[in-house]
């Protein structure tokens, strides 16, 4: 994490969990606001105006902000000069969510009296909320001048120094605090979280216990302890202190992620997901619970559920990127191309320069056999990103499937000059002069690829089986392949090259019983069906043959609708083994 995130979060986790902030207290007083026993002392002609202020802060204590909000305007109406009042209404604002109002209320009020405290409390924290640490910064410092000892202030000037990475400050603000007061809970508490900001994990974590043996039920801490143990990875530990923290703090969904995150970690998507749907509960409009419920609702292949989940979050925020690209990955994975397509299309259409969105695009068109939309959405890629050597890999492969030649060709040059020491790059050049019939060109860009990259198993398993296919270099053609299947021993196809390369060299029952063994990894192939077929046939075990081609045949028409090449033996086979042909 950069310089003061830490900080940030763990602030967040602290006013979530206990309602630090006005703006998200429920019936809690906050210390920024006046309350009846702050009232200026009134002229006898304000008798009114102490009538209604009282009425005002009963609606107000009873949750009735926008009532109270009527009696503390009459207030004002009778005492146009109150400061308190006026500092009343500007708070009732911000309950009623009118912040510019209440804004501008406030830089009123202390425009006219720059030093009144409560005032200027409540308009540092609006700065603070409103993503204006400077001048949050700036009403704090004023608050300082006027109270010294104002510990409230101190500690949010503290919080804002250290999150814009001013951390010096921020540690000596907090260690003045603990100095006046070893048990300032809120001092240890940031303490800690600066020493978690510098991966100090002891230090952080001797912090958070210090403050919680002066407030056992400090749920914060006990949250922030729990991410320490997360990052030592003692998931036990973290998962008992966030429920520690819940215990205390049922309504704390912060806790509830976490939890939701451990139970991911290990492996149980059903808890997981069990915690995002009360967190649900409690907060049902969290749209970005509900795209964290979709993406656990996805690994669990639940898709239809992770649908639901993504489609409600678009629904509510149409501009909302990665859930519109989830739902696309959710639909690619159902196989759901057209819908995919239109989802992803979307995307590029507000966000012209979203790579996945593009690459997504082009595997569908690949997929439905669009091979020319395939190659226009990488080149257009290419037009604002050229910074990837696996996109003129795509594109070259691209032009390759669709038998373009030149263009795979032009492709791959302009690549390999940006990139020449790219081994895939290197390795789809080697494919494309294999399937132009330039052997020779073929095995250098191979040989160049191993150079390059010596665990490159497809190059190695490529250049062992040409050998073997055109019977030269035999020897070395073995231990080519042999490197490969170390390297991806569950390869049936390298498999296939090893049963290959043994006929080759004479050994037909290895042959055999390695090109059966790759028969069974890949299953429906006729490639490996026709070298099976061609090892039996060669040991004079024509009926075993037989079978082989047949098979090879079936899946042949199976995978390009056509019938080549088989037919011949087949005719021969049978005549040999007495059936009948057809």
């Amino acid at each position: 994490m950069s310089s003061g995130k830490i900080i940030i979060a763990l602030v967040l986790i602290f006013c979530f969990i206990t309602s630090c902030s006005f703006m998200h207290a429920r019936d809690a007083k906050p210390a920024s606001s006046p309350d009846a026993s702050q009232v200026e002392i009134l002229p006898p002609q304000a008798d009114k105006a102490f009538f209604e202020y009282m009425l005002g802060y009963e609606a107000e204590m009873n949750g009735q902000w926008d009532i109270a909000q009527e009696h503390y305007d009459k207030a004002l109406f009778y005492d146009p000069e109150s400061k308190h009042l006026k500092t009343k209404i500007a708070y009732m604002l911000v309950k009623i969510g009118k912040i510019t109002e209440a804004v501008s209320r406030l830089e009123g009020i202390v425009s006219g009296a720059p030093d009144y405290v409560p005032a200027l409390m409540v308009l540092g924290e609006l700065y603070n909320a409103g993503k204006r640490p400077d001048d949050a910064i700036k009403v704090y410092e004023k608050i300082i001048k006027t109270d010294p000892e104002n510990s409230e202030a101190l500690l949010f000037l503290g919080v804002l120094y250290t999150s814009k990475g001013d951390t010096a400050k921020g540690l000596s603000i907090f260690n003045s605090l603990l100095k006046k007061d070893p048990e300032n809970i809120m001092a240890l508490y940031y303490l800690g979280a600066i020493s978690l900001e510098k991966k100090d994990l002891d230090k952080a974590e001797e912090y958070f216990k210090k403050a919680l043996d002066i407030r056992p039920n400090f749920d914060s801490a006990y949250m922030s302890l729990g991410f320490i143990y997360e990052v030592r990875g003692n998931l036990k530990s973290a998962e008992e202190l966030y429920n520690k923290a819940l215990k205390i703090n049922p309504q704390n969904l912060f806790a509830r992620e976490r939890l939701s995150r451990l139970y991911m970690a290990d492996k149980s998507p059903e808890r997981a997901i069990a915690e995002l749907e009360k967190v649900l509960k409690a907060a049902p409009g969290n749209m970005d619970i509900h795209q964290r419920l979709g993406l656990l609702y996805l690994q669990d292949e639940q898709y239809d559920k992770a649908i639901s989940e993504f489609r409600m979050v678009i629904q509510m925020r149409p501009e909302d990127i990665s859930s519109r690209y989830y739902l696309a990955v959710v639909l690619l994975d159902l196989k759901k191309y057209d819908e995919a397509e239109a989802e992803l299309k979307k995307i590029v259409s507000v966000d012209p320069k979203n790579i996945n969105a593009f690459l997504n695009l082009a595997f569908i068109y690949s997929t439905k056999k669009r091979l020319d939309d395939s190659a226009r959405v990488y080149e257009e890629i290419l037009s604002f990103e050229k910074g990837k050597p696996e996109i003129y890999t795509y594109l070259g492969n691209t032009y390759i499937q669709a038998k373009e030649y030149g263009k795979a060709e032009d492709t791959l040059v302009r690549g390999l000059k940006l990139f020449s020491e790219n081994d895939e790059l290197n390795f789809t050049m080697a494919v494309l002069q294999e399937k132009k019939g330039k052997f020779d060109d073929m095995v250098v860009y191979l040989r160049r690829t191993i150079e390059l990259n010596p665990k490159h198993a497809e190059a190695l398993n490529y250049l062992g089986y040409s050998y073997a296919d055109k019977e030269i270099r035999l020897e070395e053609a073995l231990a080519l392949i042999t490197r490969a299947l170390e390297l991806k021993p569950d390869s049936g196809y390298i498999t296939d090259s090893l049963g290959w390369v043994y006929f080759k060299l004479g050994r037909k029952d290895d042959a055999i019983r390695t090109l059966k063994k790759a028969v069974e990894i890949v299953g429906e192939d006729s490639e490996l069906y026709e070298h099976l077929g061609d090892v039996y046939e060669s040991m004079g075990q024509y009926a075993e043959a037989l079978k082989a081609y047949e098979n090879s045949l079936k899946f042949q028409e199976k995978e390009t609708g056509v019938k080549e090449g088989l037919l011949p033996k087949i005719e021969t086979l049978k005549r040999k083994t007495g059936e009948s042909v057809k």
